[in-house]
């Protein structure tokens, strides 16, 4: 049977064994244990594996699929964003798809983010738009074009795991061009 992304994260945590750890050591354990490349369907899988909800939860990363309208026009995309939900829209959302940054500056931006989220509310464009790392990462995505239910991700820890993970999926360019270009608009 597929593991599901509690699975890993159940399997990290009590590698941990309680006692508190470096993000380096998360790092390298996701290493060890997770799929270096996820394909489609093993994220699909994960997905469909947790407890899912019909919109996004706010305050905390949400894992989902999405086809984007302008896909043709598009530069490249992520068909699995891994996003915190900022703004609501009536017709989507306004979220921070944490793939975009290479996994350095996506720790580092998440540690700034983490004293907000545990507010449990909506994050808003004007607390976050002061990090300087939000501008490559900040989308709006459209309810017409979700293709999968939404995974939220929860606690500090599983968010702090699902970062590390490789669970971006880009279209049209790859993860180190998508992130050589996000750090260009950082600097």
């Amino acid at each position: 049977m597929a593991k599901t992304l509690d699975d890993y994260i159940t399997e990290i945590t009590t590698l941990a064994e309680g006692k508190d750890r470096s993000i380096r050591w998360y790092r390298d354990t996701v290493r060890d244990i997770v799929p270096r490349q996820m394909s489609e369907s093993a994220t699909s899988r994960l997905i469909r594996g947790g407890k899912v909800m019909l919109q996004p939860t706010y305050g905390v990363m949400n894992l989902y699929g999405y086809e984007p309208k302008g896909k043709l026009t598009l530069e490249y995309y992520d068909v699995f964003p891994l996003v915190i939900p900022i703004e609501r829209y009536k017709n989507g959302f306004l979220g921070l798809n944490l793939h975009y940054l290479s996994v350095n500056i996506r720790m580092k931006l998440l540690e700034k983010l983490m004293p907000m989220t545990a507010e449990d509310r909506i994050l808003g464009w004007r607390r976050v738009s002061k990090f300087r790392e939000v501008k490559p990462c900040v989308k709006k995505y459209l309810a017409a074009f979700t293709r999968t239910h939404f995974l939220p991700i929860v606690t500090e820890e599983e968010m702090n795991l699902a970062a590390l993970m490789p669970l971006q999926q880009f279209k049209k360019a790859t993860k180190q061009k998508v992130w050589y270009d996000s750090r260009r608009m950082i600097t």
